[in-house]
């Protein structure tokens, strides 16, 4: 299992101005969690957490979390909070794991390569980027992938069509369907022939409304040579 070493101090005051002067020193407050009477609030370096989440396992990074003047355990990231403005760290929880045990964790979903259907005008959709699995914490993959260089328009990638190591269990139907890849866009244009047709049927009606004016011209001159009898 691949860890990586985070130090921490204790801390034993709480509020917002202990917890701001600790900030102004560059170390976030933060809890680790792991049992009733297990609970220890310590406060750890931000530019190494910082590094920690943006890694490519980011918060399902093992570490190693050694207590000045204390005990070392492993835990992973449970949450945390940044703020709303500046996007800098605020707080951050840690969750004691044991090898033994298994977890529930967030795993980066991708596709590799580019599907024929891609290469025939269609678009690859996927659904998720991240898929819920449940595992030991020393079997958590770095991301989970499928090659979609087969697929063509219309094809379906379903949760049940991944594979998968027998120790990994994905906590969603095995029926939703994560990629597909939809046909082009058929834009239709009208023909010559409706073109045509609209076209002769516009002259009928001119000529039709021709003869309507004529023959009420007629019909007025009629009227008045009834007139002058």
């Amino acid at each position: 299992m691949q860890t990586v070493t985070l130090k921490a101090t204790p801390r034993s005051e709480h509020g917002k101005g202990p917890a701001r002067r600790l900030r102004a020193q560059g170390m976030i407050p933060s809890v680790a969690y792991g049992g009733k009477d297990d609970t220890v609030e310590v406060a750890v370096d931000a530019g190494v957490l910082r590094g920690i989440l943006l890694s490519p396992r980011g918060r399902n990074t093992i570490i190693d979390l050694q207590v000045e003047g204390g005990g070392s355990w492993p835990v992973m990231v449970r949450e945390y909070t940044v703020h709303p403005v500046s996007r800098k760290l605020l707080h951050i929880d840690f969750i004691r794991i044991d090898d033994t045990t298994t977890i529930e964790v967030e795993v980066p979903f991708r596709t590799t390569g580019k599907s024929k259907g891609e290469a025939e005008g269609g678009t690859l959709l996927t659904s998720l980027r991240t898929l819920p699995v449940r595992c030991l914490p020393t079997m958590i993959p770095d991301q989970i992938t499928h090659d979609v260089s087969e697929l063509v328009i219309d094809d379906v990638v379903k949760v049940k069509d991944l594979t998968m190591p027998e120790s990994i269990e994905v906590l969603i139907s095995l029926e939703h369907k994560l990629i597909v890849i939809k046909p082009p866009r058929v834009i239709e244009e009208p023909t010559e022939a409706v073109e045509g047709a609209e076209g002769a049927e516009g002259a009928e009606g001119a000529e039709g409304a021709e003869g309507a004016a004529e023959g009420g011209d007629k019909a007025e001159g009629g009227d008045k040579g009834a007139d002058k009898s």
